[in-house]
């Protein structure tokens, strides 16, 4: 009951995670090296692009039109979103199967199987999160040596990086979910054996 509850508790943490890092503006920063650090220029996210003067005013541009705006910007949204969706619906599914809530306690077996399937949709959530994470963490250092010196270059930002981490939480408490869910139901099918066993069904003429 302890580990289910525990992976319950990474995938809230990750699905959390991952809209933080979804609507927030710093996927990726643009900055220059001075003396080995970093000056913040701009900032860019999936949903708008912000600016700092020397006066450290911002200033944010929406990106209005889906059509004008790059493949792994449309793409990355298609995927966090979708993340977000299939975590969302771990987190509504599996909280019946949980062994501390009052949900299908009648039928055990259910009550696993809920669990199980809510692991499964953690998993899958994480994994779109990570692969389209990862992907765009490719883009942003590859684009950064291609560049020539003088140019704007992109380094990795806070939020692709807490939606990567966001990504691993709901990963890691999907397989938690599993595993427990796993775990319980070869335990009643055990313990169904071992009844039947003990009572063998007898033959009347």
């Amino acid at each position: 009951m302890a580990f289910q509850l525990f992976g319950y508790i990474l995938t809230i943490a990750g699905l959390c995670g991952l809209l933080i890092g979804t609507f927030t503006n710093e996927w990726k920063i643009s900055g220059h090296n001075n003396d080995q650090s970093v000056i913040l220029v701009k900032y860019e996210g999936l949903w708008m692009q912000c600016s700092v003067d020397s006066s450290s005013h911002v200033r944010c541009t929406n990106f209005n039109s889906l059509l004008h705006q790059t493949f792994e910007i449309r793409m990355s949204r298609v995927i966090m979103i979708v993340s977000i969706v299939l975590s969302s619906f771990a987190v509504l599914v599996a909280v019946s199967g949980l062994r501390c809530t009052k949900f299908l306690d009648d039928n055990e077996t259910l009550k696993d199987r809920t669990a199980f399937f809510g692991g499964i949709l953690s998993v899958c959530g994480g994994l779109f999160a990570l692969g389209i994470t990862s992907w765009f963490t490719y883009l942003i250092v590859d684009d950064f040596y291609q560049k020539d010196e003088g140019k704007d270059k992109y380094v990795i930002g806070k939020s692709l990086i807490g939606a990567f981490v966001a990504s691993l939480l709901c990963l890691f408490g999907g397989v938690f979910l599993c595993v427990c869910s796993v775990k319980n139901l070869r335990s009643s099918n055990k313990l169904s054996q071992h009844l039947v066993s003990k009572n063998p069904e007898k033959d009347y003429v």
